[in-house]
């Protein structure tokens, strides 16, 4: 019974504070405002609570109507608003199986709340960063949101990578064995890129346009100004990314029917090399076959006759048609294709090796300074 009691205590907790000193604590609908630090700046992350819940919230914090409004309210578009009292994000985050959810962050000097319509991946190492970063935040406390927006962009790099090994895998496929289930695959693919760069083209255009203001960003230290303008770059090359992926998606789709294609033209081919083989000999069955006097009482006269003309006729004509083919080259192709999957496997970097390059480029991207 206690156990249960402690479970359904668990269960009640929707969101958790993060105070200046790093101290992560939970808390549930009913305890916002009892809870909430009297000094020094705290994060507040919130996940799947309910309009009651962010009410209380919104209340502890003493939001305006519209700001209460907008924070449960999803199925918005990208959004990077600044004013001298609060900067507000409508942004999305990679949820693992799920997909990807959306999320609203709040930040004003004193806090930052972060909602998010389910299980953000990366919200527990952006919880990490914040502790290690307290020292930073406490002086400039907009490095709280940059450390979030940071982790939330660095999450979309694993699904890109997935991608990126599906495509791999579903190249060689096609290049050797194409099937209708590799379409369906690079469909569902496609339709997932796209419906990313659908969410992401939105938010980095209003990212660009809000850090590439004159006179920096309102509520935003400018010590940390440059780092959005980083945060900005990132954006710009995950979209880029992306465009590369549903590039390539559209080319494997294209190569698929190319495939199936040349398959299909292969098996005309080796009926028509079948035909070759057999019009001759065929032409010899017909001509022998007619019953003339002449033929039957003196050209077969003999069983000699018979086997010289009747069998070794149409044997001398298979073995001047496979002369015929050696000298076109058509014997021997078959070794060819056999040799493909080798030829595949040596490749050389490929898309693997541009995804090395890729990581290496992200990590080598500017990051918050450590303490």
């Amino acid at each position: 019974m206690h156990l249960d009691q402690n479970r359904e205590k668990v269960l009640d907790v929707k969101a958790t504070i993060i105070d200046a000193q790093g101290v992560i604590t939970p808390l549930s609908g009913n305890d916002f405002a009892a809870r909430l630090p009297r000094e020094g700046f705290f994060w507040i992350d919130v996940t799947s609570a309910s309009e009651g819940d962010i009410a209380s919230l919104a209340a502890a914090l003493e939001l305006d109507d519209a700001l209460s409004a907008w924070l449960p309210r999803f199925g918005q578009s990208a959004r990077f608003d600044a004013n001298p009292q609060y900067l507000r994000v409508s942004t999305w985050a990679d949820a693992g199986p799920q997909g990807v959810i959306e999320g609203h962050l709040l930040y004003s000097p004193a806090w930052l709340i972060t909602l998010f319509d389910g299980p953000a991946l990366r919200m527990d190492a952006a919880r990490q960063s914040f502790q290690r970063l307290g020292a930073k935040i406490a002086e400039h406390p907009s490095y709280a949101l940059a450390t979030v927006l940071d982790e939330l962009v660095t999450g979309f790099y694993p699904r890109l990578e997935r991608a990126d090994e599906l495509l791999d895998e579903l190249e060689g496929q096609i290049f050797l064995a194409p099937a209708a289930g590799q379409m369906f695959r690079l469909a569902d693919l496609r339709r997932e890129l796209s419906s990313l760069h659908r969410l992401l083209v939105p938010l980095r255009d209003r990212v660009k346009t809000v850090v590439t203001s004159v006179g920096g960003i309102s509520g935003i230290s400018a010590v940390v100004t440059p780092w959005l303008q980083t945060y900005s770059e990132r954006l710009e090359d995950l979209v880029d990314l992306i465009d590369d992926y549903r590039q390539r998606t559209t080319e494997a789709m294209e190569s698929y029917g190319a495939s199936l294609a040349n398959r299909q033209s292969d098996q005309i081919n080796r009926l028509t090399v079948i035909s070759w083989v057999f019009l001759p000999i065929t032409f010899l069955t017909g001509y022998f076959g007619m019953n003339f006097n002449w033929a039957v009482t003196e050209l077969l006269a003999t069983r000699d006759d018979f086997l010289m003309l009747g069998v070794g006729l149409p044997l001398l004509s298979l073995i001047l048609t496979l002369f015929l083919f050696k000298s076109l080259g058509w014997i021997g192709a078959w070794r060819q294709r056999k040799e493909q999957p080798t030829a595949v496997g040596r490749r050389g970097p490929g898309a693997a090796g541009m995804s090395s390059a890729r990581k290496e480029r992200e990590q080598n991207l500017p990051t918050l300074p450590a303490t």
